[in-house]
């Protein structure tokens, strides 16, 4: 397109510019996620070791370094069972359905919450409370299977596909995490608590 507008030499400028502009997406995305073990790790969700600090320039990198190798072997084992493109679809459709599971959990709360009979009416009412958590778990229900295509025989296809075993995979090490280590982390807290008498 830009040989016939006669402007070729706009090419090689807007190459690098992309380059450029995915390479600081891709660092954010990595700098940001590699956070969430960081502060796990703070808070003793997760191995302490996670939250070190490097000493000159003040960075996660111990979080960083277990996110970039979590990421690299995802990459590798997709990449070695399929193309690029399906690897990316399938790597796309694993994020978005991991994204997606905090906001079932959010929503699925806010019906508990109005559905207690402790209920009591604060900024909003009852059935304020009940139509937002149900129409928001729907939605994120229907948006986190939105990636999975399969023709006629759709469950056999999410079945298969790497967002089930994925989603899976992480949210069982999530809870192995959040149970395993927030009972050591309520032991300790029992240990520092000075005996009476």
């Amino acid at each position: 397109m830009a040989d016939k507008v006669g402007a070729a030499w706009i090419v090689a400028p807007f190459a690098f510019l992309l380059s450029v502009s995915i390479a600081g997406i891709g660092s954010a995305w990595l700098a940001g996620s590699a956070r969430i073990p960081f502060v796990a790790g703070l808070d003793s969700y997760m191995p302490s070791w996670l939250g070190r600090v490097h000493p000159r320039y003040a960075t996660p990198y111990a979080a960083l370094i277990v996110h970039a190798l979590v990421s690299m072997i995802l990459i590798i084992v997709n990449f070695t069972a399929a193309g690029v493109q399906e690897t990316f679809q399938k790597l796309l459709s694993l994020a978005v359905v991991l994204q997606l599971v905090p906001f079932l959990y959010m929503f699925g709360a806010l019906l508990k919450l109005a559905a207690a009979p402790t209920f009591t009416k604060a900024r909003y009412g009852r059935p304020t409370l009940l139509f937002a958590g149900a129409s928001g778990l729907i939605t994120t229900t229907m948006v986190s299977r939105s990636p999975f295509s399969g023709g006629a025989n759709y469950l056999a296809a999410v079945l298969r596909s790497v967002d089930v075993g994925g989603t899976l995979l992480f949210v069982g090490l999530a809870a192995f995490f959040f149970f395993v280590y927030g009972r050591r982390k309520a032991a300790r807290k029992l240990d520092q608590v000075p005996a009476a008498g």
